[in-house]
């Protein structure tokens, strides 16, 4: 392949996704709405939400992982 024809068309934009990001898009439509739903109510503190979704299958991360996932989000405190 010529340099032309390499350079003819930049790669996509990488779109930046968290291991959260990606475990979310593995579940199903009804627990993808219930886990979107937890994360932008603020009743829920990180501390709390965080063991449920790791016993749900979720990577374990820390709870400033989990809070900052929310805030990206626009969620969370």
């Amino acid at each position: 392949m010529s340099l032309e024809n390499r350079l003819a068309a930049p790669p996509a934009p990488k779109t930046p996704q968290t291991t959260i990001d990606r475990w979310v898009e593995t579940l199903n439509d009804n627990d993808r709405t219930a886990v979107l739903k937890a994360a932008a109510d603020n009743a829920w503190r990180h501390i709390d939400l965080l063991p449920i979704l790791i016993e749900e299958g979720m990577p374990e991360v820390s709870t400033s992982t989990l809070g900052a996932w929310r805030r990206k989000s626009g969620w969370g405190k």
